[in-house]
């Protein structure tokens, strides 16, 4: 019975020698295979960065960036230039900020956002301010706003004219159906006596002549 029981653990520590055989490598070689396991799954696992990847197109440095398409109103940029319409052009003008108030008030900004083309005539700040007793805040009231609508008329021509037609004698037809005369004192050119400060200010729809006076028409 004895010799039957050695012959059993024989043969147990020889099943289990053979069994470590065959598991695949030692302890330390088990213990790093464990360790890639882990952290294979760990990198698996994370969670992605809130930032953008070198693969997707940056969108922080987009946001806060305005839209050209929505910017809403059309106003020029600190200088008058040909590629501006006629509008944009003379809110550039600081010294045309009273015409601009004018216009926008009158209900003309749509007509001289147009198509065009235009020659426009436009009467510096310092010649509204010369008008006599308060014309000026009077135009200006929603109650004259006709009254101002004719006087804005006075100072836009159909058509482009640059001071080279604007010659001496020459007769020129306004958008409201009166006449503007051209005459010539020296180098100086005068439309209905007002002198043009600043000719051929060139813009995308027509033309701008800053005059010095507020132009009065006659039949």
């Amino acid at each position: 019975m004895e010799t039957i029981t050695r012959a059993g653990y024989a043969l147990a520590l020889c099943c289990s020698m053979l069994l470590a055989s065959c598991g695949g490598g030692t302890n330390e070689e088990n213990a790093g295979n464990e360790m890639q396991r882990v952290a294979g799954t760990n990198l698996r696992e994370e969670p992605e960065s809130p930032g953008t990847t070198p693969a997707t197109p940056g969108k922080l440095s987009e946001e806060g960036q305005p839209d050209a398409g929505k910017t809403g109103a059309r106003v020029g940029s600190n200088e008058m230039t040909p590629g501006q319409e006629i509008l944009e052009n003379i809110t550039a003008n600081k010294e045309l900020s009273v015409l601009t108030g004018a216009l926008r008030q009158a209900g003309l900004v749509n007509t001289l956002n147009g198509t065009g083309p235009y020659t426009v005539f436009a009467p510096k700040n310092s010649a509204f301010e010369a008008l006599p007793n308060d014309s000026l805040e009077d135009l200006m009231q929603s109650g004259n706003k006709q009254r101002l609508t004719d006087l804005l008329h006075n100072h836009v021509v159909a058509g482009k004219l640059t001071a080279a037609d604007l010659t001496d004698g020459t007769t020129l037809k306004t958008t409201s159906g009166r006449q503007l005369s051209v005459t010539k004192k020296g180098n100086d050119v005068m439309v209905n006596g007002a002198r043009v400060a600043q000719a051929d200010v060139m813009s995308s729809n027509g033309v701008i002549h800053i005059v010095e006076g507020v132009l009065a028409t006659k039949e």
